[in-house]
């Protein structure tokens, strides 16, 4: 997506480059987030193959049905599901909230000229204040889950390693562990994800106002 940024005339002062830093310092931080949940993405995709291949092993040796193997992780599998799809749209909020304060930017210096260049100066003291908005938190989140979901991975190939030696008490004691750990990554993802909501809209405001 590109957005395009009309020059006003020559009276006021320069604003593309300005607003072009700015864009580029989202697109960074979009893409250290990006780069994070496609790796969380692959560890997701791996322990698939790890659960598929604990309930073949299971129904074999202990006659587990499919259903009463889910049942057992069914915790664990819903907070997986649901981290897994808040990923996908939380580089998108981002960026796109960023976006929108790019898009508010454009609308003031295309409709009135007097207006923004009263307004300019703090809009470029904010656009160079380079403010975080709630972007490194959420970065740092998604490494923390990373760690976790490392953790995660490495209980339940451990798990498979135990091959006909496993027992289904094993499988519960790891299950509860994996459950309690994962109901906090989602809490935390969770409200990372209404921060990133709430600091682009706060965003959109503030420019706004300055506008106003």
């Amino acid at each position: 997506m590109t957005t395009t940024i009309q020059m006003p005339p020559s009276d006021i002062p320069p604003v593309h480059p300005i607003v072009e830093t700015y864009r580029t310092w989202v697109d960074t931080l979009a893409g250290y987030m990006k780069r994070a949940a496609d790796l969380l993405e692959d560890l997701y995709a791996q322990q698939d193959l790890t659960v598929d291949e604990l309930r073949r092993l299971c129904a074999k040796t202990h006659s587990l049905r499919h259903s009463d193997f889910d049942i057992i992780f069914g915790k664990v599998l819903a907070a997986r599901r649901a981290t897994r799809e808040s990923l996908a749209s939380l580089v998108e909020g981002f960026r796109a909230g960023r976006y929108a304060v790019v898009e508010e930017i454009r609308a003031t210096f295309s409709s009135d000229v007097a207006q923004a260049a009263q307004a300019w100066p703090d809009l470029k003291e904010r656009l160079l204040g380079n403010p975080d908005d709630g972007a490194g938190k959420i970065i740092a989140a998604l490494r923390e889950v990373h760690v976790e979901q490392e953790k995660i991975s490495a209980a339940l190939f451990g798990l498979l390693s135990r091959g006909e030696k496993i027992k289904i008490d094993e499988l519960k004691t790891v299950a509860n562990r994996l459950a309690g750990r994962d109901s906090r990554e989602s809490a935390e993802l969770a409200a990372l994800l209404a921060i990133c909501e709430s600091a682009g809209r706060d965003a959109g405001l503030q420019w706004r106002r300055l506008a106003s």
